[in-house]
């Protein structure tokens, strides 16, 4: 069995740290970008398409804060983040116990991080880090809190022989989940009590993660239209508000279309088949990847 000790030796020592949680946080005021763990997960087979747009443009702006959780070993794009890849030794399959073993890697990962917020993306996501801030700066991070979007009202599941009704955050937009919240979330979350979870609950680990929330803990969702996937036609975002959102999405055939903005280097989308650093010139026009 994968052990925490396996954990604590694959995470770099500035993601562990040694931080007393008090079982009864005091709201200390603004959160900083330091008081947020950004997660990314991936599958080494989309770290070359998906990660590597990430790590050219939004991850510069959040470089001490996100970690890229994945299933091989990477070792240039391990260097390239300065340490901050981490292979969760979980499989590279999309199967429930690959991607719970995966995202209850990370949960663990979060806990031992000492910090106030988790903010969890997948690969396909672009994350602006200054409006990731100001998000849950609208929130008392001491509370029970779980910002996100619904991709549906509500699901069922049949658990334990019973009937049970629950909300979940769409895990392609991200939402971010603050630390008293994750801690009531332990029973049922984490390396290996997550796999239990959508084993018994029959169901993907970021439905999962809703049914703890909602279901298990009786706690409602805060919902924001700031995070977006690829559930949504992307391209009918407005281009005067792009500034304002938390996350945008991309896939095949479904990006933010740019073709309106006004300003910001435009890159062939043969060789910016994500938008991304199209989308991050319109953002950041200074950064170092415009001026190429």
């Amino acid at each position: 069995n994968f052990k925490w000790s396996v954990i604590i030796q694959t995470v770099p020592d500035d993601l562990c740290m040694k931080t007393k949680i008090s079982d009864k946080p005091v709201n200390d005021g603004i959160s900083t970008l330091d008081d947020i763990f950004i997660s990314v997960r991936t599958s080494k087979k989309f770290h070359e398409p998906r990660v590597v747009p990430i790590v050219k443009t939004w991850f510069n702006l959040a470089k001490k804060q996100t970690y890229i959780f994945t299933d091989g070993e990477d070792d240039k794009l391990n260097e390239t983040t300065g340490g901050h890849v981490i292979n969760t030794n979980c499989g590279p399959t999309k199967s429930r116990k690959h991607l719970s073993c995966k995202t209850g890697t990370v949960f663990d990962a979060y806990l031992a991080s000492g910090k106030k917020w988790w903010c969890r993306f997948d690969d396909d996501n672009y994350v602006n880090p200054p409006r990731l801030v100001h998000l849950v700066n609208g929130y008392n991070w001491t509370q029970n809190i779980c910002i996100g979007r619904l991709s549906v009202p509500s699901f069922t599941t049949g658990y334990h022989g019973r009937s049970e009704t629950y909300q979940f955050a769409h895990g392609g937009a991200g939402c971010c989940i603050s630390r008293p919240l994750a801690l009531k979330m332990k029973p049922w979350c984490g390396r290996e009590n997550l796999v239990v979870t959508t084993r018994e609950a029959a169901m993907a680990e970021d439905c999962a993660l809703g049914f703890i929330i909602t279901n298990r803990l009786k706690i409602d969702l805060t919902l924001t239209d700031l995070l977006h996937s690829t559930m949504e036609t992307l391209k009918n975002l407005n281009v005067d508000t792009l500034h304002e959102q938390v996350s945008i999405g991309q896939g095949p055939g479904n990006t933010v279309n740019l073709d309106k903005a006004k300003s910001g280097k435009k890159f062939n989308p043969n060789v910016d088949p994500t938008r991304f650093m199209s989308l991050h010139c319109f953002l950041y026009p200074t950064a170092s990847i415009c001026k190429t």
